[in-house]
């Protein structure tokens, strides 16, 4: 038998003896807690900083999803979070991640305009690589990447209603490393599908945690997760369609921005990660005004920049409006912002030259 020949029959051999099927996902890992315990032979159950939590800081004596067996409960301690952080595969097996788990929040009481409530986190290339989702408030999450230090995609608020309302909803996550790309379902909706092209990412996998910390304050809140799945690829091999809206990124001047040069321009851009954003759906409206703006770039990507004839009025402020939907017919959620302009400058005018003052008594 050739070498070829043998070393083919050695790999038939070991994926026999393995049960990997190498044409298929594989599902590395599964927890519906109904024995009421959690592998601690891969995971850590983290609190705030890493801090090691042990119950009643976390529990697993509540009733799981649709009333049945039990689920993950934070308990004295809020934050607690299940991370794979022992023996987890680096390099990861193949070129692909899948995770999917059930979550919900019992009780909930927002304390911040953004609560940061990070539900998936995990790490690649280090610290270096990821995918950032934290929950913002009850209808939104804010999202960001980074591929080897740099950021791929920041700024991104998604909408994902109703999250804090005491039932189960589905959060999915899906990675390829060598393509760049990411999606991300809630509740069965794709809502992220992002492409970032090759050579971003490696499979050197750090750890993946679910959901994860508050980056912030403790907050006032109790969550729960049951059904958590972590595999090499997606289960099925269903493409589905798009039904992502476009979104805004590098807004200049900044939301919230102040002292602002009354001479700035308006810039930003519209992206769109499956089929284009429809460039003739593009409208911005300045301080109420319908404007026309220079539109240029491709759509994927289209910048966006608004040069006033005029100048705007010192220390005001500047309402910016924008809408735009895709190619696929989704409407991006209507995006509205300002920024203060500067104040006007103190000028005094200068003290007349060459002129005596003589002051007369008019008594004589």
């Amino acid at each position: 038998m050739s070498t070829i020949g043998k070393i083919t029959t050695m790999v038939f051999v070991i994926i026999a003896l393995t049960g990997i099927d190498v044409l298929a996902a594989n599902r590395l890992l599964y927890e519906n807690f109904d024995d009421q315990s959690i592998d601690t032979s891969r995971f850590i159950v983290y609190g705030h900083n890493w801090a090691v939590l042990n119950p009643p800081q976390y529990n697993l004596n509540q009733v799981g999803r649709d009333g049945k067996g039990y689920c993950f409960s934070s308990g004295t301690i809020s934050e607690a979070h299940l991370c794979w952080r022992k023996n987890v595969p680096n390099p990861w097996p193949t070129d692909e991640f899948y995770v999917s788990f059930w979550m919900r929040y019992p009780t909930f009481k927002q304390t911040d305009s953004h609560e940061n409530l990070k539900l998936f986190y995990p790490h690649w290339d280090g610290v270096d690589s990821y995918v950032h989702y934290a929950m913002c408030n009850d209808d939104t999450i804010y999202y960001s990447a980074k591929g080897r230090g740099q950021f791929l995609t920041q700024g991104r608020w998604l909408n994902c209603p109703n999250q804090t309302d005491g039932k189960w909803h589905r959060y999915e996550f899906y990675v390829k490393f060598s393509a760049g790309i990411h999606k991300f379902w809630y509740d069965g909706k794709l809502t992220v599908n992002d492409n970032f092209g090759s050579g971003k990412w490696t499979r050197a996998m750090y750890y993946i945690s679910t959901p994860s910390i508050d980056a912030e304050e403790p907050g006032s809140f109790s969550r729960q997760i049951d059904d958590l799945e972590v595999w090499d690829g997606m289960p099925t091999a269903t493409e589905p369609q798009d039904t992502v809206s476009p979104y805004l990124t590098d807004v200049s001047p900044l939301s919230g921005a102040a002292s602002v040069p009354v001479d700035a321009n308006i810039t930003f851009h519209v992206k769109d990660s499956g089929s284009g954003v429809d460039k003739s759906s593009i409208s911005l409206r300045v301080n109420g005004t319908t404007v026309t703006p220079v539109i240029t770039g491709t759509a994927a990507d289209y910048t966006v920049t608004y040069d006033p004839a005029l100048n705007f009025i010192h220390g005001t402020a500047v309402t910016v409006a924008v809408s735009a939907k895709d190619l696929a017919g989704n409407t991006m959620d209507p995006v509205s912002y300002s920024f203060t302009t500067m104040a006007a400058p103190n000028v005094k005018p200068d003290p007349p030259r060459g002129v005596s003052v003589q002051l007369v008594n008019p008594k004589g």
